[in-house]
């Protein structure tokens, strides 16, 4: 379905009763009995329920019979114009159109029989006809933006897209509202495909009147569509700063961290309070290793997922001075042990465990079993092969630790110096021994 036959549903679905219509839909009024689909009540309230209640459940047959002897009963208007919105949504346009033009000859100042009319000669393909009710509806209530809507509607299915937004522009011109520019930056947009133009009128009203949520993520779908990320995040902060609203905190942190702007990234986030595992992240990315801990800290006492207790130990090693202390390697490894204790099951934390048992000859071999279970489930990882390779070395056997290392040297080289460190002793471990 085309966007403007969609948007020819949308106003019908308004303008008409709720729900679908039933199946067997009606093309005459002559069609349907009235004396035979309704029962006599003894009051106008009491064809009223009825009606209504008739109606609400679908039974749109019954309800058009009821507004239609209401109307002939009390020759009140309203009950015609809601018998004649039944009739149109059970089918009945033709019949619906004679009547109402019928009725217009003495009701001529009456918008909604003018909108009913519009709709009757749409489902009829009646468009010029169509644009001229419409157009009729429009002059008696020019403010009223669903008569607005309603002409510039049949001008898009006429493709008729500039006199549709000279149409909102006469509007947007006199109260300056979102709900107008809107349009008018859609049918530029999507009709029009021009994207410099639209652009240039959203942010024109954002400088003069005030960047609205409305107009403000219409605007970021735009920026995101031509992949212009800085200014994506600039409409994403604002609308932080005017809504408090955290999604849009998060939505312009994640794209300044893709664009390495932490500083903005982090002052969002730390403000915000919106993802403090994002705000954690980019502190272990900038290396901030202190803030890090205790942020992990925070996030364990309030969630208890182990994995955030490990983390809390790691950033906690990483972040001291000295790293060969008693106190503090104990600490961490107390940390990680606890959170493998609570279910953690993950082979980056039982490499960084078992590394850390290894390296600091605390418990080389629950150092070398924990590395293990961790190239169990990834086997071809080469930081793994090299944590084995030195646990091997700290037990002196370096030949087995020699064949390990070559592995890790073909998959990643000579340039890291942990690497190159571990090579050249299991290498001297070696020439020793021979």
């Amino acid at each position: 379905m085309s966007r403007n036959n969609l948007f020819i549903v949308s106003l019908i679905t308004l303008l008409l009763v709720g729900g679908c219509a039933d199946k067997s839909n009606i093309q005459n009024r002559s069609e349907i009995d009235v004396d035979s689909k309704i029962e006599k009540f003894e009051n106008e309230l009491g064809y009223i329920m009825h009606a209504l209640y008739y109606k609400e459940h679908g039974d749109y047959i019954k309800a058009y019979a009821l507004f239609d002897k209401l109307y002939k009963e009390t020759k009140k208007i309203e009950y015609k114009i809601e018998s004649l919105k039944l009739l149109i949504s059970l089918g009945g346009y033709e019949s619906a159109q004679k009547e109402i033009v019928s009725f217009l000859k003495h009701h001529s100042n009456n918008v909604t029989l003018y909108r009913l009319l519009t709709l009757a000669e749409l489902k009829l393909n009646y468009v010029d006809k169509a644009l001229e009710s419409a157009k009729k509806a429009l002059k008696i209530d020019p403010e009223s933006m669903e008569n607005i809507d309603l002409v510039a509607s049949i001008y898009l299915v006429m493709q008729k897209y500039q006199e549709a937004i000279d149409l909102y522009n006469q509007y947007y011109s006199k109260h300056h509202d979102d709900q107008s520019l809107i349009k008018i930056a859609s049918i530029t947009f999507h009709k029009l495909k021009d994207v410099n133009k639209t652009i240039q009128m959203l942010r024109s009203h954002t400088q003069f009147i005030g960047c609205s949520e409305k107009i403000c993520t219409f605007l970021a779908e735009i920026y995101r569509q031509r992949s212009d990320l800085n200014n994506m995040a600039k409409i994403y902060a604002n609308l932080y700063k005017t809504t408090k609203k955290s999604e849009y905190a998060q939505k312009a942190a994640e794209i300044y961290a893709y664009e390495k702007k932490y500083d903005q990234a982090i002052e969002l986030l730390e403000s915000s309070k919106t993802d403090n595992r994002l705000l954690l992240a980019i502190l272990k990315q900038i290396r901030q290793f202190k803030k890090a801990a205790k942020l992990a800290k925070q996030i364990y006492d309030n969630s208890l997922d182990p994995i955030w207790l490990a983390e809390y130990g790691i950033l906690l090693f990483e972040a001291a001075e000295k790293k060969n202390d008693k106190k503090l390697l104990n600490s961490v490894v107390d940390k990680l042990n606890r959170a493998i204790e609570q279910g953690l099951d993950d082979p980056l934390y039982y490499n960084y465990l078992g590394y850390l048992l290894i390296d600091n000859d605390i418990d080389i071999n629950r150092g070398i079993k924990l590395v293990k279970k961790a190239l169990k489930a990834e086997p071809d990882s080469a930081f793994y092969i090299d944590s084995l390779a030195w646990g091997y070395y700290k037990l002196d056997q370096c030949d087995e630790a020699y064949k390990l290392m070559k592995k890790v040297v073909e998959k990643l080289g000579m340039e890291d110096e942990e690497i190159k460190n571990h090579m050249k002793k299991i290498q001297e471990c070696r020439s020793k021994k021979k």
